[in-house]
Parts: C-alpha cells; sequence; structure tokens
C-alpha cells in the first residue's frame, strides 16, 4: 500500500502541487486503494451534515449519497475535519459521530489552519472540500449547491469564497447551481471574472434556480454539455490543460422534484422575506444562508428538505457516472478483466511407482509456484505481450513468491484469511494429474457479489469479463446481471473438475465464451448424449453464445462457433508426445492463446484463435513451469506459418 504522502505526490493531476503534511491527513484505506488503482471517486462535503440539514434527515442523506455513488461504479471520499485531522473518506461510524454532534464548525479554506491546531471537528464548505479532494488526487466532487454572490453585496461585500476557489482550484463541482437565496446573475458574472467555466448538464443552457428548473433572470452558462462522455471530456481536458482553475457543471432538478412550477415566484417571495428579516434581526455572515434555509423549510412545510435530497442524489449520480467514464474516456474493445484463483501451487512428481506405506517416505520431485486457472490465463496472456488484461482476486497474508511478480494483477488483501493453496501429484511416468489438493475456499467466502460491487468500476470499463469456476453461483449470478446491464462479452473458464463445472448450468445463457475439457462438459450438460450432439443443442438453446472450446487432450480441441462444429488436431506431434513434461498448464495456455486473438478481432479469424491456443498450449506442455515462458516468442508470423501449414481441421455434421 502506497504511503499518504506518495499517494498525495503521485495522484495523477496534482504531481506539482505542494501538499498538506501528512500528519494532518487520514486517508480512508478504501480511498487510499482507489486513488493508488486509478480508479474513479467522488468527493462529498460535509457543511451539508453539519448545518445543511436537520437530524435526522442529514446523516440519512449523507449515507445515500455515498451509497448512490457506490451504485453507479464510483468510491466516495466524504471529506470532513474529525478532532483536527484531514479525515477524506468517512467511515459510517464517523460520519454519524459527526452529523450527531452539537456546536460543530463549519470550515472552508481559511479555516482549516486554526481548526486543525485546535484539534476540532468540523463540515467541510465547497471551497474547503474542493481543496482537499485537489490535494489527494480526486477532479470530481458532487454537492448540491455551491454559495455566491449574495444579493446585498453591494453593501456587504459578501461573496462566498467558493467562487474563488473554483477560480483556483481545478476541481469540477457537480452541483444544481448556486444555492437560489443568492444574487444568480452576479454570481454568474464573478466566475466568469475569475476564468471558470460554467456549463449546464441540460439540453439548454439555461442556468437552473437550484430548486426549479428556471431562474427569473434565464441567466445562461457557457454552454449545455448533454452526455456523460461529453462531461468526461470536458474534466479531461480541464486536467491535462493545467489551468488551476476549476468548472461548474450545473445539473438542473427533475421536473417532477421541483419545489415550485414555472420560475418559483412564491420560494423567490419566501427568500426575499427572510433576508429582510435577516437584516432586521442584525444576522450576518455565515449565519444568514443557514437562517434563510431554515425559513424555507418552516414556510414549505418541509417540502424543501425532500427537494433538496432529490437534487443531490442526482447530483451524486451524474458525478459517479462522469467520474467512472473519466477513468476510461470510452470503454476499450480489447480490454479483459480475469476474476478467480490465485493459489500458491505445490506440484509433486513422483520418482517411480510406489506402494504407500505408513511412515514411510517417499521419493519425488518438488516444484512451487504462483498457480490457480484465472491467474495461470492471465500469466498466459501477459507472456502473449496483451497489455489490456488485468487479474482481480483476493488473498491471505503476503508471500514471499507475490514479489516481481510481473503478472498484471489486482489483489485485495483479507485479513484472518489464509492464500489459497493447492496441491497436485503427478504420474511418474506420463506427467499426467493423478489427483489434487486444494484449500480454495477463499474465492467463495470472499469473492462475494459486495466484493464485485466495490470493484464495479473496473468490470464496467472493460470489455471483456471472465472467471473462473472457483466463484460462488452467487458472484457468477452478479457477473451475469452485470454482462446484461453494461452489455459485456461474459467468458467462464472452468476449474476443478465436474462438481465445480456444473456451477455455471444455470446461467449458460447469459455466457459468450466457454472453456473445459471433455468430463466437465458432460456435467455441464448433463446429457447422455455424444459431445457432438450436445454442443449443436446447447447453441439451439442459448442464443448468446459464440463459441464454445472443449480440450480433449491428445485428440485436440472440439470447437463450436456460432452453432457451427469443428475439430482440430494438437500441435504436438506422436513423436513429441515424449517431451511432455507438465499437462497442468496446458488448457490455461489453450484458453490464453485463443483469448489473445479474440480481443484483437472479436470473432473473426477463429482458425487463427484456435491456432493461438493451440501453439501456447505445446509450449506449455513441453515445458516444466505451469505456463511456458516460451510463450514470448509467439509472433503473427509463427501463427500465419501455422495456420497455413500445420494446422488440421475438420468441419462435423450432426
Amino acid at each position: 500500500m502506497l504511503s499518504v504522502k506518495r499517494l498525495l505526490l503521485s495522484s495523477f493531476h496534482c504531481r506539482h502541487i505542494h501538499c498538506f503534511s501528512t500528519y494532518t491527513f487520514d486517508i480512508n484505506p478504501e480511498v487510499k486503494l482507489a486513488l493508488n488503482e486509478r480508479r474513479p471517486i467522488v468527493a462529498c462535503e460535509t457543511a451539508i451534515l453539519t448545518h445543511g440539514l436537520p437530524r435526522p434527515s442529514n446523516i440519512e442523506t449523507c449515507l445515500r449519497i455515498e451509497q448512490i455513488i457506490r451504485e453507479n461504479g464510483s468510491i466516495p471520499a466524504t471529506i470532513a475535519i474529525l478532532n483536527g485531522r484531514i479525515k477524506v473518506g468517512l467511515t459510517q461510524t464517523e460520519l454519524e459521530q459527526l452529523g450527531s454532534s452539537n456546536n460543530v464548525e463549519k470550515a472552508s479554506r481559511r479555516d482549516l489552519p486554526y481548526l486543525i491546531s485546535r484539534q476540532a471537528s468540523a463540515g467541510t464548505t465547497v471551497a474547503a472540500t474542493m481543496l482537499i479532494a485537489h490535494r489527494c488526487g480526486i477532479p470530481l466532487f458532487a454537492t448540491g449547491g455551491i454559495g455566491g454572490v449574495h444579493r446585498d453585496s453591494i453593501t456587504t461585500g459578501d461573496i462566498s469564497s467558493d467562487l474563488d476557489e473554483l477560480g483556483r482550484t481545478p476541481v469540477c463541482v457537480v452541483s444544481s447551481g448556486v444555492k437560489s437565496i443568492l444574487d444568480i446573475p452576479k454570481t454568474l458574472e464573478y466566475l466568469e471574472t475569475k476564468g471558470v467555466g460554467v456549463y449546464t448538464f441540460s439540453d439548454t443552457d439555461e442556468f437552473p434556480n437550484f430548486f426549479t428548473r428556471t431562474n427569473e433572470f434565464r441567466s445562461r452558462s457557457c454552454a449545455a454539455i448533454r452526455t456523460i462522455d461529453e462531461a468526461a471530456r470536458l474534466v479531461r481536458c480541464m486536467i491535462d490543460l493545467k489551468l488551476n482553475s476549476g468548472l461548474l457543471l450545473a445539473v438542473p432538478i427533475d421536473k417532477e422534484d421541483e419545489l415550485e412550477e414555472d420560475g418559483g415566484e412564491k420560494i423567490e417571495s419566501i427568500i426575499r422575506e427572510s433576508l429582510e428579516r435577516a437584516t432586521q434581526e442584525k444576522i450576518t455572515g455565515n449565519k444568514v444562508t443557514p437562517f434563510v434555509l431554515s425559513e424555507i423549510r418552516r414556510q414549505t412545510g418541509n417540502k424543501s428538505i425532500k427537494t433538496n435530497q432529490k437534487l443531490i442524489y442526482k447530483n451524486a449520480r451524474i458525478a459517479s457516472q462522469i467520474a467512472v467514464a473519466l477513468a476510461s474516456v470510452k470503454s476499450d474493445s480489447s480490454s479483459l478483466i480475469i476474476i478467480g484463483a490465485r493459489n500458491i501451487d505445490l506440484h509433486i512428481q513422483l520418482n517411480a511407482d510406489f506402494t504407500p506405506y505408513k511412515g514411510s517416505t517417499i521419493p519425488c520431485r518438488l516444484r512451487q509456484n504462483l498457480g490457480g486457472v484465472a491467474y495461470n490465463v492471465t500469466h498466459a496472456l501477459h507472456l502473449l505481450r496483451n497489455h489490456s488484461i488485468r487479474l482481480l482476486t483476493v488473498s491471505g497474508a503476503s508471500n514471499i513468491l507475490t514479489i516481481n511478480d510481473p503478472t498484471p494483477t489486482l489483489i485485495h488483501e483479507i485479513e484472518g484469511e489464509s492464500t489459497a493453496n493447492y496441491i497436485s501429484l503427478l504420474d511418474s511416468k506420463t506427467n499426467e494429474l493423478i489427483c489434487g489438493f486444494g484449500d480454495m475456499d477463499i474465492y467463495e467466502r470472499q469473492i462475494t457479489p459486495a466484493f464485485l460491487d466495490k470493484n464495479l468500476s473496473i468490470l464496467i470499463n472493460s470489455q471483456w469479463i471472465m472467471f473462473d469456476a472457483n466463484l460462488s453461483q452467487v458472484a457468477i449470478k452478479y457477473l451475469t446481471e452485470i454482462s446484461r446491464k453494461y452489455k459485456k462479452y461474459l467468458v467462464f473458464i472452468s476449474a476443478g473438475g465436474p462438481n465445480k463445472a456444473r456451477r455455471i448450468n444455470s446461467y449458460l445463457k447469459d455466457i459468450h465464451v466457454l472453456f473445459c475439457n471433455r468430463v466437465e462438459f458432460q456435467a455441464i450438460t448433463e446429457t447422455s448424449s455424444s459431445i457432438e450432439l450436445s454442443l449443436k443443442d446447447l447453441f439451439k438453446e442459448h442464443s448468446n453464445l459464440k463459441l464454445i472450446c472443449i480440450t480433449m487432450g491428445s485428440d485436440g480441441v472440439l470447437i463450436c462457433i456460432n452453432g457451427k462444429l469443428k475439430k482440430y488436431k494438437a500441435l504436438i506431434t506422436d513423436q513429441e508426445q515424449q517431451d511432455i513434461k507438465n499437462v497442468t498448464g496446458a488448457g490455461d495456455s489453450f484458453a490464453a492463446g485463443v483469448m489473445n486473438q479474440l480481443l484483437k478481432t472479436n470473432f473473426n479469424h477463429i482458425d487463427r484463435a484456435i491456432a493461438y491456443g493451440l501453439l501456447s498450449a505445446k509450449y506449455t506442455l513441453k515445458s516444466a513451469n505451469t505456463i511456458s515462458e516460451q510463450l514470448k516468442t509467439i509472433d503473427d508470423v509463427m501463427i500465419d506459418e501455422i495456420c497455413l501449414k500445420e494446422l488440421k481441421c475438420e468441419n462435423i455434421d450432426v
């Protein structure tokens, strides 16, 4: 895990910013990990928690905001000052404690040194939240409404520091515009003077009036931003241009959620009366806004609370979706995330036939390495020089074998768990697997829908999702739902024999590509018919299926592509059979070779895909390693040669 200081210095758009002392920063581990992995994050303020809404609506609202951000693929980073510490990402307990405390301060930029020096707690305003988010490398921030130029600013000079912060801090603030109690036209003029881009997320460039969609002044923004992708490109340009000023993206409230239709004349009347009362009662400074908002709540029968909640929920959703799009401005059609096993493997190769006796020592050769089906496929694709793949997995305590492993992997270490282990017992003559011993329940316990939901942005930013049979059925169900919702290709590779293979039975209708051996296929189909007939029937039943590959040992591979059956001979010759050193990774190497071509050309050029797979399997069979390092020598010229001279295929009619 990166240290806080390193995270602050390496964040992707503030590498040259002087950071706060790390002694005052507490970055939540989840946010820290997301920063490290460049995953989408949305910052949230806490002035709404401490001063903006009454209890218990304040706590309920902030928890719901975080939930919405997660549901849309990002990590929430709620920011506050707690006991003199800058907190980036609150726990639920911290959020509830802050929202329940009395006499909590409201912190803007100017207040930070004072509050931290006194070890005080405070909710952060838009200005303070922007500053802290930027120092951490978070470019998106969702809130309700920003501060602005007060209506009596000519006499009081009262202008919110939020506007100056927007003029000097490159963060995109997603809000419902300016709080309606302020002077909207003067606020927009001030932002223009400060060089702040103001945009409306709508079909029109009319600036919203917070509680209502339109304002009586018909004020205009710089332009209308109509889509999430357009907004993401706008934020990306802000970052790349290094303008050192922010953006305001104003999101109009949905029409059905407006507090009042037709421009909000009643609300405007309440605001004017409340401001007059504030003047009469000598209410000034940062106490004016809470006073006026409380009057609006009172005179609307608390309807304004519901409206406030609806608009900020919408802003949170929009900000989260922009953050996801920003993380990958457009989805890479060749990207693949692989989910499943990454084990510590121990291979026991017997030296000769033996009869076990109690207490006897059996001579053998031992070899230890990283393994697991998902890991093997990822490692093989890495050796094939495919740079658009990653493995997502879980483990217990770190193991020395993980050091210097170049395979692109996102590992979530689970406290109190043991890393999965697998032991294979290999025949002394044929190197065939006699049996295996696995301690791999960690994948079923920890790769849950909740775990996958936390990694949703990784899934939806990949065009292909591949998983092995070590996942539980509830996790498989979740992946099928994600595949349908976000239109991703879903790939299943069997692992661990027929019992685990059966886990996919109920979800075949959502699978696009299937890898298994003949025994596993028979378990999946649960039929006594021939494999060829079962393949045909499977394609008739499930229209989503594009490709099934069944490995058949020395007999080669049987595939069904778009309902057509083909059988390919293995590339390893009879004479080369004696050179076989290890069979444990051949199927995984084959799957990696096929996927390498699919990632390039989808389901076109299937002969090339099979050639890649068969050559990868051949190299691994002749290697002592689970995955042969020789895979890195395979190139398109070699595959062209194999397709031309060595690849033997027959079409099968059933």
